[in-house]
């Protein structure tokens, strides 16, 4: 890590500059040199924190300097906007397509629609359109003039002409636009055929793959002879609405069935992981990853009270919390239209927590609160006072926090734990937090389900297991 390897210098077709790739580690060099050297496919498997975008990035600036054209999509435009700030960090020239109200404001400059109203052409388009408005205003103004026969015909016949010239000088735009870059972003369903035409690609970038049907993927597959799939299996499938589509295997990325039929010859995984401390890691490491995931030297050991001014007691020098809510009446209860699951005894736990991280000088800005269940993220953000991020597992996805508040909801004596039974949801859940992770739920009612028995008895193993008569006000 850190040095120039040979390798880099024989991939590329002239002398490849090897900036961007002398910083990663051994997993990430590996991952880049698959994907260039890669005839028709490759995958970049990214476990949570691994780099999986710093690895994107590098495949994609090494593309460039070979001379080649890249399309680099992805699901979201969340995850979309993510690659495009990177790129453009590192001094990429690219154009994102798409509406520029979807577009995060730092990128604005970078849209199509900003770079073609620069250009010359749609500056022409712009006056043409001025005049033909002028016509037909002046055709519609002469009623009692009583132009000769045929004259407001031919006016209005002058402005259908000039907004003809006008969209041919505005696709022209676009198009001298697209030539002029070499990196061409959007989202997988925003690749307009009436925009792009028949243009192809040398080399397509897919991120958070696994997130994706199938369908949607074969949209920029049809545009590139070459494509890197990145994303995590183990992490959010695509969502699927109907059962139907579930049942007919749509609920199945491109990504998994390739892993699964291929994976050992077309993927690199990463394993060097920049978010975690070791011990939030090595369960989802040992779960989801036969034990594959190491915790960079800059993480393995963080914690909350290693933050600027946050204040070191038993809350912020412990990197786990298990609160367990077993016989203490934490019961869940349908919202009141019966829709979704909430617990207002665990909504009040978790403001006491938040509380807490606050009085000991945790940013609000850093501590993310996390619930399956739609009525509790209701619910715990009607009874905050704090600017704390209460979210879905989805709406965590690709993101971080250095403290993460997770409230499971299900607590009853069937043994009924719902949208819980989705491990993979319970990966990203379990993997959001840097450096303090708490968990407030029922043993009693999860332990029905198997993940969440090897769960608590991982964490009974490290001792962060407490009842939650053990808090100060139950």
């Amino acid at each position: 890590q850190g040095k120039e390897s040979a390798l880099f210098r024989t991939v590329a077709a002239g002398e490849l500059d090897i900036s961007a790739i002398a910083a990663l580690n051994t997993a990430q060099q590996a991952a880049v040199k698959k994907a260039l050297s890669a005839e028709d496919i490759a995958i970049i498997h990214g476990p949570p924190g691994t780099g999986k975008t710093t690895t994107l990035v590098a495949i994609i600036l090494a593309a460039v300097q070979r001379g080649e054209s890249v399309l680099a999509c992805a699901p979201s435009n969340m995850a979309v906007d993510n690659l495009a700030e990177s790129l453009v960090k590192a001094g990429a020239t690219l154009v994102r397509i798409g509406h520029p109200a979807r577009v995060q404001p730092q990128l604005q400059a970078h849209t199509l629609d900003a770079q073609v109203e620069q250009h010359d052409n749609y500056r022409l388009a712009k006056k043409l359109r001025k005049q033909a408005q002028s016509l037909l205003s002046n055709a519609r103004k002469w009623r009692r003039a009583r132009p000769q026969d045929g004259e407001k015909a031919a006016m209005r016949q002058d402005a259908k002409q000039l907004q003809a010239e006008a969209r041919a000088l505005e696709a022209r735009a676009v198009e001298r636009v697209l030539d002029a870059v070499p990196i061409v972003l959007a989202t997988l369903t925003a690749l307009d055929s009436a925009l792009l035409g028949q243009r192809q690609f040398d080399l397509c970038v897919i991120d958070e793959a696994g997130q994706s049907t199938e369908p949607a993927l074969w949209i920029p597959l049809t545009r590139s002879r070459k494509v890197i799939l990145a994303g995590d299996h183990r992490q959010l499938p695509p969502t699927i609405m109907s059962q139907q589509a579930q049942d007919e295997g749509f609920g199945i990325s491109l990504l998994e069935r390739l892993m699964l039929r291929d994976g050992v010859r077309i993927s690199q995984q990463l394993v060097r992981q920049y978010r975690m401390h070791q011990q939030i890691m090595a369960f989802s490491s040992a779960e989801f990853y036969q034990n594959s995931l190491l915790a960079d030297t800059s993480v393995a050991t963080h914690l909350l009270a290693d933050l600027p001014h946050v204040t070191a007691n038993e809350l912020t020098c412990t990197p786990i919390d298990y609160i367990d809510t077993a016989g203490a009446s934490y019961d869940e209860e349908r919202e009141p239209d019966g829709r979704s699951w909430q617990n207002p005894q665990e909504a009040n736990l978790v403001i006491r927590k938040v509380t807490a991280l606050l009085a000991a000088g945790v940013e609000p800005d850093v501590i993310g609160i996390i619930t399956p269940y739609s009525a509790q993220t209701r619910l715990i953000r009607a009874k905050l006072q704090q600017p704390v991020e209460v979210n879905s597992v989805d709406g965590f996805q690709g993101r971080e926090k250095e403290a993460i508040i997770i409230s499971l909801v299900r607590s009853n004596q069937r043994g009924e734990v719902g949208f819980l039974r989705e491990t993979r949801r319970m990966n990203v859940a379990l993997t959001r937090a840097r450096r303090k992770l708490i968990v407030i739920g029922d043993s009693g009612t999860i332990s029905a389900e198997p993940f969440f028995t090897r769960l608590l008895d991982y964490w009974d193993t490290i001792g962060v297991y407490h009842s939650v008569w053990e808090e100060a006000v139950v």
